[in-house]
């Protein structure tokens, strides 16, 4: 009876052994499946004619050892020939596919990979990114009407806006919402004082707002779009942040407000904030911000002008981004203005990140000034 036992032990110790070998063996030959797409901001196939900026082309990355035999299947959010079609022979199992959309929006796409090792054994991976590619339409009278000359109807142009963007098509496009914005803007801009259009600086910076989280793929990242963000930023900057920095806390906690709505990169304002936030009582609110962001900043590095874009800042993740002008300038103000305060309290930080910084904004008095015959000149010293 012992013996019996005892055989059986080990014949279960000996299969739970392999079935453990057989896992691992599946986990050793397929790590990973991802996937790549030329580009994620496509237009919309016209009058069934396919075009090359109508179509985007994915490619699989399968981590797999020698012997694996995989088969593909993609799966595409919508209904395949209605919103979107294969192309140029690919087919839902081909490693890699290239697709042309019908119809506007976001979509989500999903690999799942099935690994053969032999007849009997199989086993799959997945790999899914929601909101992966955007349709989008260019809108051509709305652009057409806001580069009308000599001048634009910006009335217009709300008006149009604003149909768009409560038809259900558009219900997921940031373009509406950004050609909204560019027509309040100007109305700002004019001095317009009609009551149908009261509030529009704030009606341009919510519909900003708003294609901002409705941007998946990088609409925003459009250089049009790009130099109307910095002709917004720069009027906050110039009209609120700048005349209320040593002024109104009220008003400047409202500028602030604003301007975290509109700008791509929040670290450039968190700092304006943290200073603000320390002046308003709340220095307990102001050392979070500054125990999150001065880490990140340390680790930014600054690439080189450029006419796109202004400039660039590798981040604290390795990416490269653009910041506009008016970012810059706001990311000095704050760096600033928060060491000043962070002197006071005696943090070692305060010269940290006026170290980090200088490279950037030496040459600007403003910036020099606060060195120059300061408690400060001893950070660029050490």
């Amino acid at each position: 009876m012992k013996t019996l036992l005892a055989n059986y032990i080990i014949m279960k110790s000996i299969l739970l052994l392999s079935i453990s070998l057989l896992t691992l063996s599946l986990n050793s030959v397929a790590q990973s499946v991802t996937f790549s797409a030329a580009k994620r901001l496509v237009e919309p196939v016209f009058e069934r004619v396919v075009k090359p900026e109508n179509i985007v082309e994915l490619k699989s990355v399968l981590t797999k050892g020698a012997k694996i035999t995989p088969t593909y299947l993609w799966t595409i959010s919508g209904v395949k020939g209605k919103d979107w079609d294969f192309e140029k022979g690919s087919t839902e199992k081909s490693p890699s596919i290239k697709l042309s959309f019908s119809r506007l929006g976001n979509y989500t796409v999903n690999l799942t990979v099935i690994l053969n090792k032999d007849k009997d054994d199989e086993s799959e991976i997945s790999y899914e990114l929601e909101d992966y590619i955007t349709v989008r339409s260019v809108f051509p009278e709305l652009a057409a009407l806001y580069a009308q000359k000599p001048k634009p109807n910006y009335k217009k142009l709300v008006t149009r806006a604003s149909d768009f963007i409560v038809k259900p098509k558009y219900a997921n496009d940031p373009t509406p919402q950004l050609f909204l914005a560019k027509g309040y803007l100007g109305l700002v801009q004019e001095g317009n004082s009609d009551p149908e259009f009261e509030g529009a600086l704030e009606e341009c910076v919510s519909s900003l707002a708003t294609a901002k989280e409705m941007d998946k793929n990088g609409v925003l990242n459009d250089v049009e779009h790009q130099n109307f963000i910095n002709e917004l930023e720069l009027l906050l900057l110039k009209e609120y942040l700048e005349v209320q920095l040593e002024g109104d806390m009220a008003e400047l906690g409202e500028a602030i407000e604003l301007y975290g709505q509109v700008t791509l990169n929040p670290i450039c304002i968190k700092f304006v904030e943290a200073y603000h936030k320390y002046k308003t009582k709340n220095a307990k609110g102001a050392n979070l911000i500054w125990t999150a962001e001065i880490p990140k900043l340390l680790k930014y590095e600054r690439g080189e002008t450029d006419e796109k874009y202004n400039n660039s800042f590798k981040n604290e993740l390795g990416e490269w981004i653009p910041f506009t002008e008016a970012d810059v300038m706001v990311l000095k103000y704050g760096v600033m203005y928060s060491a000043i305060v962070l002197k006071e309290l005696k943090n070692i930080n305060a010269c940290e990140i006026l170290k980090k910084v200088d490279p950037w904004f030496q040459y600007e008095k403003d910036f020099r000034a606060l060195f120059e015959g300061s408690e400060f000149s001893s950070c660029i010293k050490n």
